[in-house]
């Protein structure tokens, strides 16, 4: 396992940062999204599974309450401290997979912590204006 989580850190810590620099966050997070359409709306079971196979990590769902989805990620343990923007790859990945359930728009956001990160996923319903 720690071969393939550590060709995943070697592009996604220094190919992908050095080639997009101040873009990183923004590029990674729609790429996820973009991932996320090539692999249908899942289950939240098929969504941890699908975390682990791609070597991302534990996915847990946490909470869902009305248009807002709460995830914790423990990452794969670690070889250096990660760059701001880095979980954005996963936020996009799961905001697309939500928004694919409800089909409708979802926005994603992860905030690292010491041990885990924090996904939430917001959707945004038309039926919320009218």
């Amino acid at each position: 396992m720690s071969q393939p989580i550590f060709a995943i850190e070697l592009l996604r810590d220094y190919v992908l940062t050095d080639l997009l620099g101040d873009d990183y966050a923004q590029v990674i997070y729609w790429s996820g999204k973009r991932v996320a359409r090539k692999f249908p709306t899942m289950t939240n079971d098929e969504l941890s599974a699908f975390f682990m196979e791609a070597g991302w990590g534990l996915l847990t769902p946490v909470k869902e309450r009305g248009n807002k989805f709460t995830f914790e990620l423990v990452p794969p343990p670690a070889t250096q401290e990660k760059a701001t923007g880095y979980y954005q790859l996963e936020a996009g990945f799961l905001a697309e997979q939500i928004a694919g359930r409800f089909q409708c728009v979802a926005e994603g956001y992860a905030e690292p912590s010491r041990k885990a990160v924090q996904i939430t996923v917001q959707l945004d319903r038309k039926d919320d204006y009218e």
